[in-house]
């Protein structure tokens, strides 16, 4: 009978080493796929922004062409719409000149600069960007910082990037009337920053394609699909992980972990 339970015993865990291996390899190759994909997408997309930059331009300038124009003359019956329709192809060349501007920067990673940075204090600083959007939309701000929280190494231009763009999402996400909690602690070598909102949360279809370039669950014309993919993309250069759980109607929490200074 001893034996009979050892043998069941060392069986059991052997099998729970085989899957938590095979979850390990998994993960391997699904970090492995991704980064090869936002290679990828990186070379197309230095490509496209380029090709679409030159027509793009003339069409600005045929535009504001027109427009000038159209002020000297004098007026007629379907002035109005046509200097409407002139100020609507302006927003909509803007608008693209913003996607190809984020295009060429997930194409052209600028270099990274490592040094000591303190995360408490970036997270503040972006906070200020945000304030008008936070008091337009009602939404509670729960900061939970830990004190004296270590340094980590980083670059402080693309972290502001980072919390800005999982910030901004968080809005985006409440829409009125919600709360952000953004929590800060030192745990096993590591400071994690978790960033949670009560907002519309997301499907686990959605989560899985999240990081993906292009992929975005906002309406059509409100998102590139670029913010969360640069986040992982800095991440990861910066030699931390990136993860997010989310429930529908419950909310999402992105959480951030990057390893602490070696000064």
């Amino acid at each position: 009978g001893i034996s009979l339970f050892v043998v069941y015993w060392l069986v059991s865990a052997f099998r729970k080493q085989l899957r938590k291996t095979d979850e390990i390899q998994m993960n391997i190759i699904k970090e492995a796929e991704h980064t090869n994909k936002l290679a990828s997408i990186g070379r197309l997309a230095a490509g496209v922004g380029h090709e679409i930059n030159n027509p793009l331009a003339i069409i600005d300038q045929k535009n504001g062409l027109a427009e000038d124009l159209l002020e000297l003359s004098p007026d007629f019956e379907h002035k109005t719409t046509i200097s409407n329709c002139l100020k609507s192809i302006e927003q909509s060349i803007s608008r693209c000149k913003t996607i190809t501007h984020r295009l060429l920067g997930f194409a052209r990673r600028s270099e990274v600069i490592m040094e000591p940075v303190q995360l408490n204090d970036i997270i503040k600083e972006v906070l200020t960007f945000l304030d008008n959007s936070i008091i337009h939309n009602k939404i509670q701000m729960e900061l939970r910082l830990e004190r004296d929280l270590p340094m980590v190494d980083g670059d402080r231009n693309q972290l502001q990037q980072v919390f800005l763009n999982i910030i901004n999402n968080a809005i985006d996400a409440i829409g009125k009337n919600g709360d952000i909690t953004i929590l800060t602690s030192s745990l096993n070598g590591d400071i994690e920053v978790m960033i949670q909102d009560t907002g519309h949360g997301m499907s686990e279809e959605h989560l899985a394609h999240i990081f993906e370039p292009f992929y975005t669950t906002k309406e059509t014309g409100k998102g590139s699909g670029l913010g969360l993919s640069i986040t992982y993309g800095l991440i990861k250069e910066m030699g931390g992980d990136i993860s997010v759980k989310s429930q529908l109607g419950r909310g999402t929490a992105f959480t951030i972990s990057l390893p602490l200074s070696e000064e």
